[in-house]
């Protein structure tokens, strides 16, 4: 899950809600996740290319999301 980021948050006009009520709806979104039995992974405050690699290799480290050879 990403967090909002005081740092990078802005409103316009597709997120017309404050940072407050992203904060709020962010632990709730977490709650209810971690209530239906979904691991939740907190994405780290990093820069977009090493955000994107912590992704990739949370995938690749899963075996749930690894390619399955067809033959």
């Amino acid at each position: 899950m990403a967090p909002p980021w005081p740092e990078i948050y802005v409103s316009d006009s597709e997120r017309r809600h404050g940072f407050d009520a992203a904060a709020d709806e962010y632990r709730r979104l977490l709650d209810i996740y971690t209530s239906l039995g979904y691991e939740t992974l907190i994405l780290p405050k990093l820069s977009v290319v090493e955000r994107a690699d912590f992704i990739v290799r949370r995938l690749a480290a899963d075996p749930k999301h690894r390619k399955h050879d067809p033959a």
